[in-house]
């Protein structure tokens, strides 16, 4: 059985440190390069003093967590998207969302609904550069050591080794609730006052066709400023 819920725990908790691991690695190297000619000129002859350092990882680091660390899973995601609706609507929002189109019941809905929202915010973390090779790898062998099934690590590994494809992200999105959903994921990911990361963000709400005022709503319920 794929459980979304638990992908979210593993991106919530395990990638930031899994990438804090592989930057206190890197940096090591960066030391021994400050104070070793030797492996100076061992990393200078590969071509790897630009990513020593893991710096296109900082900023994921820096940025991942701050929001989606308090978010929860789906019945989280799903009721923020609800609130920020009902709001926009002129209604009261929730603890948590109705069962429903915010929240599906069964299990083939939860599953596309989980898939779509991971897809999301993991293409969000991509919004201001790739990761390299090299750090893409240590990174994996770290995530493979998280409790998930075989089929559930296959779709993270998969989404975090494509490049960025926000027409994919937008496919996902089949209802305009779950469009509502999709941006919502991808807010909470990151830093949304990066320069890459709002722009990418005002691409994404254009695409998905969301009110102006809607996607406000939905900063606002999220404590996160527009």
């Amino acid at each position: 059985m794929f459980d979304a819920n638990k992908i979210f725990a593993a991106l919530q908790s395990e990638l930031p440190k899994a990438i804090s691991a592989i930057k206190t690695e890197g940096q090591a190297g960066v030391d021994r390069v400050k104070t070793d000619a030797d492996a100076k000129n061992i990393a200078l002859g590969a071509g790897a003093a630009g990513v020593l350092g893991g710096l296109l990882l900082s900023g994921v680091a820096g940025k991942f967590g701050r929001q989606a660390a308090t978010l929860g899973g789906l019945a989280a995601l799903g009721t923020l998207a609800y609130n920020a609706y009902q709001k926009h609507q002129g209604q009261a929002g929730s603890e948590t969302a109705p069962s429903g189109v915010f929240l599906p019941s069964s299990t083939q809905d939860q599953e596309a609904v989980g898939k779509a929202t991971i897809r999301a915010m993991i293409s969000a973390m991509k919004a201001d550069g790739q990761i390299e090779a090299a750090e893409k790898a240590k990174l994996f062998d770290h995530l493979a050591k998280i409790d998930l099934s075989d089929s559930e690590k296959a779709f993270l590994f998969d989404e975090l080794a494509k490049p960025l494809d926000i027409a994919q992200v937008v496919a996902d999105a089949t209802t305009p609730e779950l469009a509502l959903e999709i941006y919502a994921a991808s807010l909470v990911a990151i830093n949304t006052q990066g320069p890459a990361e709002k722009a990418y963000l005002s691409d994404l709400a254009t695409r998905l066709k969301l009110d102006t005022t809607l996607v406000a709503k939905l900063h606002e319920e999220a404590l996160l400023p527009a």
